[in-house]
């Protein structure tokens, strides 16, 4: 009897640790690692031309308790995500971006052109080009396609947290 009795304490105890570590605030570890595992496969997969300005912009912000939002609210980042809208299929002016008040879209060659804009000494088709009109770009859908792979990061993280709770 007193050893039943024992055992029924040890397990109310081991029980009652169990759900003290399951409260909202114990998930922030976990939460949180994986987070700056998105960030950082984000960051990664995200395109560097010159500047670096786009993967500069991604964030992670704590938003609850247990919740990070990872994101980048560039305007670059929104055109790599979702394309121009006209990538060359049919849509608008046939697939193509024309220039708003100029007769020529200015396109940078390096970064020189790409950072300062036009200057004089620079060489037209060393520097940059003149162009009437130019192709969308398509979308990348790097955020789209990534939402598998942190869902799976997420997993791993809490699959880790959890079995250190029970063993």
């Amino acid at each position: 009897m007193f050893t039943s009795e024992f055992i029924t304490t040890a397990g109310e105890k081991k029980i009652e640790a169990m759900l003290h570590a399951l409260r909202d605030e114990a998930f922030e570890q976990p939460v949180e690692i994986a987070s700056w595992k998105v960030y950082r496969g984000l960051v990664e997969l995200t395109p560097k031309r010159w500047t670096g300005i786009t993967r500069r912009e991604w964030n992670v912000d704590k938003v609850g308790i247990g919740q990070r939002l990872v994101f980048n609210n560039s305007k670059t980042m929104k055109w790599l995500e979702d394309g121009t809208g006209n990538e060359g299929t049919a849509t608008s002016h046939g697939g193509y971006i024309y220039p708003k008040s100029k007769k020529f879209l200015f396109i940078p060659l390096n970064s020189r052109a790409a950072i300062g804009g036009w200057t004089p000494g620079m060489k037209f088709g060393l520097d940059f080009i003149l162009a009437r009109r130019v192709r969308g770009i398509k979308a990348m859908h790097i955020v789209e396609n990534y939402r598998p792979v942190a869902a799976g990061i997420l997993k791993a993280e809490v699959k880790k947290f959890l079995e250190t709770i029970i063993t």
